[in-house]
């Protein structure tokens, strides 16, 4: 866990607690495990901007930088088998990164600005990645397919649908909104949870039923 810009490591029961040692004229922000249980995955800045790091927890290690970028690298989230990890990167660029080499590459450029952008999600089996991306001042959900390296336009309202998260079937996208209110330029007040079938669920509406 990250506190106050240091990484600290703890046992699931909190009996101990170390600090792992990074660069302490720097600033972390996220951390994640990555599959081996060893090492974690985390953001820190370089001359002020996040860029992404690995680390062994186990103190004997140094850090090692896989991003050098002046621009920040945020929003860090992992595949369900840890293969993968995504993220936002400066205010319009979605990357995914490999983690059996830690070599990123950019799949989506689109406006996600650098404030309040929601966090991508990677689908129950890993095969799409859910994220937010910017329209006339509002958020509109899209999913991108890693099968045709294409993205597709879920949401289309004009108000703002944000952080969208799967299903555990990944038939349904769950999302945030306040369907009657733009989001700009005051933010929304009201929002409630909804959800989008993304297959065919249920017949038509009929007229009795509406």
């Amino acid at each position: 866990f990250v506190s106050r810009g240091e990484l600290f490591v703890s046992d699931i029961e909190g009996k101990f607690i170390r600090q792992i040692a990074a660069n302490p004229d720097e600033r972390i922000m996220e951390v994640l495990w990555l599959a081996d249980n060893e090492t974690v995955l985390f953001s820190q800045t370089v001359n002020g901007w996040l860029n992404l790091f690995t680390i062994k927890v186990d103190g004997k290690s140094k850090e090692k930088q896989l991003t050098s970028d002046s621009r920040n690298n945020r929003s860090v989230v992992l595949s369900n088998d840890k293969t993968k990890a995504a993220y936002l990167s400066g205010r319009d660029e979605l990357r995914v990164m490999e983690l059996k080499d830690f070599s990123s590459k950019t799949i989506v450029k689109d406006e996600f600005w650098a404030l309040n952008s929601s966090d991508p999600q990677f689908s129950p089996d890993d095969k799409f990645l859910l994220y937010n991306a910017m329209r006339n001042f509002e958020q509109d959900i899209f999913v991108y397919d890693f099968t045709y390296d294409k993205s597709f336009q879920i949401t289309k309202t004009g108000v703002t649908e944000s952080s969208p998260v799967w299903s555990p079937d990944g038939k349904y996208i769950y999302f945030q909104t306040e369907r009657l209110k733009a989001s700009y330029p005051r933010g929304t007040s009201n929002d409630d949870i909804y959800r989008i079938a993304l297959q065919v669920t249920d017949k038509e509406f009929k007229s009795d039923r509406y």
